[in-house]
């Protein structure tokens, strides 16, 4: 398992393993979107690339949308989040025992609560996380840890906000 302490080592990886290819180091990062694609094609998700697009899953559709805006590893990034949350989904019952409400909740007065604020803060660090195992240490992707936690902390931090918004 990779640590936070080799981020720089990943990155340097990343340019030499590129070099030696004769590669982009871009398209390291997108040929692991591609298998992480095909991971979710195994369990019936369709993944698409849109211009300024919010990352999120159209349940209904079976559609995975990442935002083609940002660079491949953000992407990557993005997508490997985006599969945390396919995960919590497969084993619903381990998340609802930590939370108070389980956050596809459709009662609005329950979506209004502070229960389900957490509930959903909550599922976003899972996803996080989950999603983080998944490429680390089941795909044995690269992940540069110090960008992967940066672009997490900024996700979460938008969520924090909105939590602690007066009504």
């Amino acid at each position: 398992m990779q640590t936070h302490s080799d981020a720089f080592s990943i990155g340097k990886l990343i340019t030499d393993i590129a070099k030696h290819f004769n590669i982009k180091k871009s398209d390291i990062w997108k040929r692991q979107f591609e298998l992480l694609s095909m991971w979710l094609g195994e369990r019936g998700f369709k993944v698409t690339l849109s211009k300024d697009c919010e990352d999120i899953i159209k349940w209904d559709e079976m559609l995975v949308m990442i935002d083609s805006a940002p660079q491949w590893e953000n992407r990557y990034y993005a997508l490997l989040h985006e599969c945390g949350h396919i995960i919590i989904s497969e084993n619903p019952e381990n998340f609802e025992y930590n939370y108070p409400y389980y956050i596809r909740e459709s009662d609005e007065r329950r979506r209004r609560s502070d229960a389900y604020k957490i509930s959903l803060l909550g599922e976003e660090i899972e996803a996080w996380k989950l999603g983080r195992n998944l490429g680390d240490n089941i795909l044995n992707h690269f992940i540069d840890h110090k960008k992967f936690d940066k672009m997490m902390t900024e996700c979460m931090m938008s969520y924090v906000f909105w939590i602690t918004e007066e009504e």
